[in-house]
């Protein structure tokens, strides 16, 4: 099948604007951004981090849109809104129902010409980056990755960390932000990017409506700096407490722009395979077969960093634990030398190209991937870049990429990071000769690149109403300046019970089709009852070690083979396994959909367990395990389960295991698992895509024909009501401390679910881009900490409804008696008419937004019928949602969120909080 990408449709307004379209209608749903070409690029000496610092208060109202009031206006729309900042540019998106495109219109529009920036706000806010950055300090790779960018640039500003110093952070002020602001913040320096449900010419017209009365502003500041260049090697090495060594190296490559970017491309693929949102391969690459399959590493990747005015080629490998990283560093970079050396041959380039030409297609799925990749690309390399993607790759011949890795990947262009845990360095880690620099981590270094940070909140983020002559106002719902209920009429149907095909399959098995022709690819989900609630105590991890291990190695098939054929077709096969389920899923083009249903019926079905792979995988597993254990957030949430659920519930025990429990699993034990539990019975296919529901339900019916077995879904037993009460849990070395707290519940099927479920939105997100009263709360009144959340979601058993954050340990106390405060609340006082009508608008309209790519909305079909939520669950939701009012929240709440049954869980610096004594672990 020979698709193309449609050329975008461009235009330039008279004060600078460029506009770029793409009418994809798969969903009824709109991605708008703005994207303006400042990062941290343009930041001087003392300045790091002013472009993601401004980013922040972006959030904080204008004259027209005062503190609140856009909050409110996009959560009654259904959509979410959000920003980022990357070294080369800053974008601001809302995604909604396609109906709602003028609104992000109004908002940008006023956010680029009519920004103010209040001193007190900008004081509050800083607390909250810093947050940020501690957050990030608590991981390893977070001071790898600033030491590593520290030195592999020396004059280009790509060197300095896009959240900034700490020192950089708390000296900046509102008067920095706003000049930073005017000098940037103008149409003639900005792009708008609209890809979704819309037409181009009605695009246009209010794109001129909105945008086109705006001044042009003077001349753009350019960019001057210039990065001389490499003569030879570079090192430096990190030592700092953590689980395991990382190994980080990176070779100078030129710009975004240059012609030999598609060649690095596919250089990048031929050494580590492909990746994009939802798919992963490569396991038929060099780096994996001669790093992962041998034993030297536990994971290994080559990916292309490329900035508007330099790049970067990387490689990344975490050493298996018995070896050194010198060793490893050994075999890396040999196989490279081995590459330039030697030839490529048809059949592997063809691979490498089918795999990267698939995750460019795979990109078209989402409206707000799409947009990131055309905005990205428009303003580093020029749009038509993007739109000769797949033409440009075609193009690429064997002779080009060896010439690409001869030039470019050369040892004088290289640099390399080690990270070693621990105060001291263990032998055989010392640098090579020819290292020209050893340099320490230090809090000031530069962050970890990527080619977008990450978005400054969670959701929506209440911002102020300009420069406040009276202090920091505390945020509050908006009142007589509400922004009026929209008015615009529902959005097209995605999920509507008529265009589901559903059939009963032989063995228990339930199928179900949604074609979505527009959609350049199709998602294949098989859940079954085969999660980790179908495991003993003492083998916790057997689940998630049969579901890895299934794609290694089949009846037909050895793991090698089965690697070579999904990645040459650019697809993407992979197990997982949940608490309560496991989910063998299968990405491909649509051309590819017979073999790869019976590829995925091969490794569902006829498992071979070789020793070697699960030997492989059970290492994995285990570095993962220890990284676990030096993670704040995993570790607070994991010892919460452990308090709130006894000893030998199902929901009790760590999903992958834990040190002991993996060592002691036996083959025999992987294969008793998958005959019991590996069947159809209580089975639940999906699948989503370009697809003739026809055609693809009988390629299905073949592939799995004479499939039986299974267990259906576990009894999980009640829990005893927990007796509440706080641990702290020290870990060394970190700078962050995470708060895990809640209560065990009810079950998907119990009448308080749905009240419960929306109380944990309000309180929390719970999962979605609403904001909640945490956020307001604990980030935006009193700056503690950069992220909050609540989570509360659909189980067969006695549900966790829990809360986390990351906060500074000097304010842990405020912090927990902050969230307590809100719990509390939620008990003694009804939820306020507004404040529920703005969420039920949102849950009503959100599903528009959130069911837009087939691998979500393959999961949502698999919910509703696994819970027996009838096909047309998403019609009657929103009356559901109606009927509860504050009164019913508060009772339910009353009834479930006891305050004196509250377990809370801290986990961080060594020093426990004083108030918290003999529970110390």
């Amino acid at each position: 099948m020979s698709y193309r990408i449609a050329p975008t449709q461009v235009a330039e307004l008279p004060n600078g604007l460029k506009v770029y379209v793409r009418e994809v209608r798969h969903a009824p749903v709109v991605t708008s951004m703005v994207w303006y070409g400042v990062g941290s690029r343009d930041e001087g000496p003392g300045q790091t981090g002013l472009s993601h610092f401004l980013e922040h208060m972006m959030f904080k109202g204008t004259p027209r849109f005062p503190y609140g009031v856009l909050e409110e206006a996009v959560k009654r729309r259904g959509g979410m809104w959000n920003a980022f900042t990357s070294y080369d540019y800053t974008a601001y998106y809302e995604v909604l129902p396609a109906q709602h495109l003028e609104f992000s219109f109004e908002v940008e529009a006023d956010r680029m010409a009519s920004m103010t920036f209040d001193p007190d706000l900008t004081v509050r806010e800083r607390g909250i980056i810093v947050s940020e950055r501690e957050g990030g300090e608590n991981h390893p790779s977070f001071w790898l990755n600033e030491a590593f960018m520290a030195t592999a640039f020396r004059v280009l500003p790509y060197r300095h960390p896009i959240i900034g110093s700490k020192a950089d952070i708390r000296a900046t002020t509102a008067d920095a932000l706003a000049a930073h602001y005017r000098r940037y913040y103008r149409p003639n320096n900005a792009a708008l990017v609209v890809v979704g449900d819309v037409e181009a010419e009605r695009v246009l017209r209010l794109a001129e409506r909105h945008f086109g009365p705006l001044p042009a502003g003077g001349p753009v500041p350019p960019f001057t700096a210039a990065e001389p260049e490499q003569e030879a090697e570079r090192r430096v090495t990190v030592r700092r407490p953590g689980p395991h060594p990382m190994l980080l190296a990176g070779y100078r490559i030129p710009e975004a722009a240059h012609p030999d970017q598609p060649a690095l491309m596919l250089l990048a693929a031929l050494l580590s395979g492909s990746a994009s949102p939802g798919a992963a391969m490569g396991r038929s690459s060099r780096l994996h077969r001669r790093l992962i399959d041998t034993g030297l590493a536990v994971s290994a990747g080559a990916h292309v960093r490329a900035f508007q005015y330099a790049g970067l080629f990387m490689l990344t490998a975490t050493p298996a634990p018995t070896v050194s990283l010198s060793s490893l560093e050994e075999a890396l970079f040999d196989e490279v030398e081995r590459l330039r050396a030697g030839e490529v041959s048809d059949e592997e380039f063809a691979r490498a190209r089918k795999q990267v030409r698939a995750s460019l297609l795979y990109t078209m799925e989402s409206t707000l991937n799409q947009a990131v990749f055309l905005g990205s690309t428009a303003l580093t390399q020029g749009v038509e870049r993007f739109d000769r993607a797949l033409e440009e790759l075609e193009a690429v011949t064997p002779a080009d990429v060896l010439r690409a890795a001869r030039q470019y990947l050369d040892v004088r262009r290289r640099t390399v990071g080690h990270f070693v845990p621990g105060d001291e360095a263990t032998p055989g880690d010392e640098p090579l000769p020819g290292g020209e620099a050893r340099a320490a981590a230090a809090a000031s270094a530069p962050r970890a690149a990527s080619s977008a940070d990450a978005p400054s909140s969670v959701a929506v983020a209440p911002g102020a109403n300009g420069a406040s002559p009276v202090g920091t106002p505390d945020y509050q719902q908006p009142t007589d300046r509400r922004i009026p209920r929209p008015e615009a009429g529902p959005a097209r149907p995605l999920l509507a019970a008529e265009r589901i095909v559903r059939r009963e399959l032989p063995g228990g098995a339930v199928l179900l089709l949604l074609p979505t022709p527009t959609v350049p690819s199709v998602f294949v989900r098989v859940q079954m009852e085969a999660g980790a609630v179908h495991e003993p105590p003492e083998k916790a991890g057997l689940a998630q070690l049969v579901a890895g291990v299934l794609t290694r190695g089949t009846a037909a098939y050895s793991a090698q083979e089965l690697a070579i054929i999904t990645d040459a077709q650019g697809m993407s096969l992979r197990v997982d396994a949940g608490r309560e389920t496991a989910v063998a899923a299968l990405k491909c083009l649509p051309e590819d959909l017979a073999r790869g249903v019976q590829l995925l019926a091969e490794v569902v079905r006829r498992p071979s367990f070789p020793d070697d792979e699960v030997e492989r995988l059970r290492t994995q597993m285990l570095v993962n395990w220890r990284r676990s254990e030096d993670d704040t957030r995993s570790v607070a949430a994991r010892r919460l389960m452990e308090r709130i659920y006894p000893e030998g519930h199902p929901y009790r025990q760590p999903i992958g295991g834990t040190e002991a429990t993996l060592t002691g699993l036996q083959a025999d034990d992987l294969r008793r698992f998958h005959q019991a539990h590996y069947g159809p019975r209580g089975a639940v296919i999906t699948v989503v895509g370009d697809v003739d529901p026809e055609s693809a339900a009988a390629a299905l019916e073949e592939a799995f024909a004479g499939w039986e077995g299974g267990t259906g879904r576990a009894a999980i037993p009640p829990v005893p009501v927990p007796p509440g009460g706080r641990t702290h849990v020290p870990l060394a070395g970190k700078t962050q401390t995470d708060i895990a707290l809640g209560w065990p519940l009810v079950d998907r099927g119990h009448p308080d679910y749905l009240a419960l479920e929306v109380l944990a939105t309000l309180f929390g997100g719970n999962g979605t881009p609403a904001s909640s009263r945490l956020f307001r709360d604990v980030r935006e009144r009193h700056g503690l900490s950069y992220y909050q959340y609540a989570v509360f979601g659909g189980t067969s058993g006695p549900g966790p409804w829990t809360a986390h954050l990351g906060v500074n340990p000097s304010r842990l106390e405020f912090a927990v008696e902050t969230v307590r405060a809100e719990l509390r609340r939620l008990v003694a006082e009804p939820v306020p008419v507004p404040e529920l009508q703005a969420l039920q608008d949102f849950l009503t309209g959100y599903p528009a937004v959130q069911h837009e790519s087939p691998e979500r909305i393959a999961a949502r079909l698999a919910e509703i019928e696994r819970f027996g939520l009838g096909l047309d669950w998403l019609q009657r939701h929103p009356r559901e949602l109606a009927a509860l009012t504050p009164e019913v929240l508060q009772e339910v709440a009353a009834r479930h969120l006891v305050p004196e049954r509250l377990t809370i869980v801290t986990a961080g610096p060594a020093e426990s909080p004083a108030n918290v004594s003999a529970s110390k672990e």
